[in-house]
Parts: C-alpha cells; structure tokens; sequence
C-alpha cells in the first residue's frame, strides 16, 4: 500500500493572529464614573488641612485628578437596584446588630469567667459582586465582636475574626448572622441575579426563598430557561 502523494494531503492551519495573543487592554473609565472617588479624595484632602478656603479645594481637585488617573483602579459597577424599603430595613437592622453586640461584647467583659477564645472563620458568600462583598464587609466590620481579616473576592469569601468563637455552635452561629447580613443587603441592593442566587441556595438548604415576587420568579424561569437552551446547544455540538 503506497502513501498518498504529499499534494493529496491537505494540512489546514490556522496561525494566530498576534491580537488573539494578547489579553484585553482594559477599558478607560470616564471621568464621570470616577466622580465620587474625586469627590471623596477633595474632603479628605479638606479635612486634613482643615480648611475650605478655595485655594485647598482647588490643590485637592487637582490632587485628586491625578490619584483617579496614575493609579488605576477597576470600577465598582453596581447592582442598578436601589430599594428605598429595604434599604430602610437594613439600616433598621444594623442599628439593631450594633447595639445587640455591644450588650454581648458588655457581658462578656464583666461576667466572671475567662476571656472566649477567638477564632477565624472563612464565609463564603452567595453572590459575586464586588460591590455588594464590600457593603458585607463594611457592615461585618461595624458590628462589633467580628473583624473582617481578609477577602477573597474571586470566591467570594471573607474570613473573619470572631472573639466569641471558641466551639462548633457559636462558630456556625457567628457564620449565619454573616449570611442573614448578605439577606439584608442583597433584598435592598442587589439586583434580581444576586436575589436569584440566594433563592437557588435557600432552596437547596430546605429554607424559604428570600424573595418570591412574581417579577422575581419570572426572571428565574426565563434565567433558567436560557440556561437549559444554551445546554442543549452545546450537546449537539458535540
């Protein structure tokens, strides 16, 4: 049996193209974007001169314009959904967790016993927004007996100090007030992924949905949906 001739083989190759090589470049961030971080460094910059006299405003404008655009930060992109009521509630809420810990934190400084043992635990939040993982972890920071140590915003995990910590209940109690804050926060403002993402693990954990409003069940159905015709797309490209 003899070999096919070289002409009869035909060998396709594809070269790469040099821009397929390379990642990206990030995208520039409109001034407008960054508008409230200025605004943010310009009253620092007032507060620590301690003085609003115009000249100050104007070296801190200028200060703070080049901060936003030497070093580059990513933008926070927000949810889009601000509710005026819930947000009420989570201030409600906090109020309540800080005044609730400090009683705890009071009892536990003069109850005539030694001190707790501490310990870290590690939280792994249902969502995955850089913005609502901040807010959790600034209300975790506020309440006191918890210190946020670390977070791992690719898994969505923050690791806590908690002084209280010393056995499996108060650990699994510590870890559950963390959950409720993220209830708290995505109901006022996340959007309907986020709520979706805490219903799909509420469902799995046998506990009620945070969220069941119509409009919320429809955007889980046509979620869903999409996601099971993207599958099936893929099965028969294989």
């Amino acid at each position: 049996m003899t070999p096919p001739a070289p002409g009869n083989v035909r060998m396709e190759r594809r070269a790469a193209r040099p821009t397929e090589a390379r990642h990206p470049e990030p995208e520039p961030v409109a001034l407008l974007t960054q508008l409230p971080l200025v605004l943010g460094l310009v009253l620092l910059w007032c507060v620590l001169w301690r003085s609003a006299a115009p000249l100050t405003i104007i070296t801190g404008t200028a200060i703070a314009l080049i901060v936003v655009r030497m070093f580059y930060l990513p933008p926070v992109r927000f949810s889009g959904r601000v509710s005026i009521w819930y947000s009420f509630v989570l201030l409600c809420k906090t109020l309540w967790w800080l005044v609730e810990s400090n009683f705890q934190m009071a009892w536990i400084a003069i109850r005539p016993q030694p001190a707790p043992t501490a310990s870290i635990i590690a939280v792994r939040l249902r969502t995955h927004s850089d913005w609502l993982l901040t807010v959790c972890a600034e209300i975790n920071m506020l309440v006191p007996g918890s210190v946020v140590v670390e977070v791992d915003r690719m898994r969505s995990i923050i690791y806590l100090h908690v002084l209280n910590g010393d056995n499996d209940d108060k650990v699994r109690q510590a870890r559950a007030q963390s959950l409720r804050i993220e209830d708290a926060v995505v109901l006022a403002l996340g959007n309907r992924n986020d709520i979706a993402a805490i219903n799909h693990w509420r469902r799995e954990h046998d506990q009620p949905a945070l969220l069941a409003s119509s409009r919320q069940l429809a955007h889980e159905d046509e979620v869903e949906a999409e996601r099971l015709r993207r599958e099936r797309e893929w099965e028969a490209s294989l």
